[in-house]
């Protein structure tokens, strides 16, 4: 069965994947948990690494484990969210969505189909200066004073769905987006968090159609994903426990130092293999 599920896909190491795509699930379903804020985009780049280098691999795998994680976290917060918010950043994520896939398939045509090293290059070099940018993101809103109360008009939120969509699509990494458009809007802290479980909920629904389209997603890539839902239930519990115990900054600040060593590590790689 196991022989079953990872032939075709690449991944050779199988202890490897389930060692690697545990932390990156439990980190992902940590976060979703309340514990660690955007802490999760880490995730991507470890399902690279848990994929052995197979970038396309890696994110087929990954959506079925957002999903998961998105009804997990949907049911407790279900009715609190704000939907005038939501509903003003799907057009975008729509748009961004698509514009995500068309960048996939264009990425597989530079190659024979999503195993081709240069298309797995081509990706995952993408993966890596997405990581690396929202390191220098973090360390800028660091810096900066304490953003005041804004109300976004339409045209700056389909701008901020638009980029979460394309960013998400390719990396699944909408995340800290979603968080700096959101936070200056000043919600009540439940509201906050119910609407990005909602937002979140329904941008991986629509990541779905590029995602069969362009056969990311199959049989394969689902059981292993399956393999892995353990880890997210885990992660959960883990998330609700280490919210009550452990400073948050720090934690994140360890995160956000390995992210940048793996979006580094991923770039170098990426154009050792191009080139």
């Amino acid at each position: 069965m196991i022989d079953w599920i990872f032939s075709g896909t690449g991944i050779e190491n199988v202890w490897m994947f389930l060692l690697l795509g545990s932390i990156s699930a439990m980190l992902v379903s940590m976060a979703k948990a309340g514990f660690g804020g955007s802490v999760g985009i880490l995730s991507m780049p470890l399902m690279v690494y848990a994929c052995q280098g197979k970038a396309m691999t890696a994110a087929g795998v990954m959506l079925p484990l957002l999903i998961a994680c998105d009804y997990l976290s949907i049911v407790p917060w279900r009715g609190k969210w704000d939907l005038r918010v939501v509903g003003n950043l799907l057009p975008g994520a729509v748009l961004g969505v698509a514009l995500g896939g068309a960048a996939l398939y264009a990425i597989r045509q530079a190659g024979a189909d999503t195993q081709s090293q240069t298309g797995n290059a081509i990706l995952t070099m993408l993966i890596g200066v997405i990581a690396l940018g929202f390191v220098v993101l973090h360390a800028i809103k660091s810096l900066r004073a304490k953003p005041l109360a804004f109300r976004p008009v339409f045209w700056q939120a389909t701008s901020v769905g638009a980029l979460a969509g394309l960013t998400s699509t390719l990396a699944h990494a909408a995340g800290p987006i979603v968080t700096m458009y959101l936070l200056p809007q000043k919600m009540p802290k439940e509201r906050f968090v119910a609407t990005t479980v909602l937002y979140y909920w329904l941008g991986n629904q629509i990541k779905l159609v590029p995602y069969f389209a362009l056969g990311l997603l199959s049989t394969r890539t689902f059981s292993a994903s399956v393999l892995l839902l353990p880890a997210v239930v885990i992660g959960v519990v883990l998330g609700l426990y280490l919210h009550r115990k452990v400073g948050q900054r720090q934690f994140a600040g360890i995160i956000y130092t390995l992210l940048a060593l793996a979006g580094l590590h991923l770039i170098i790689k990426s154009t050792a293999s191009l080139w």
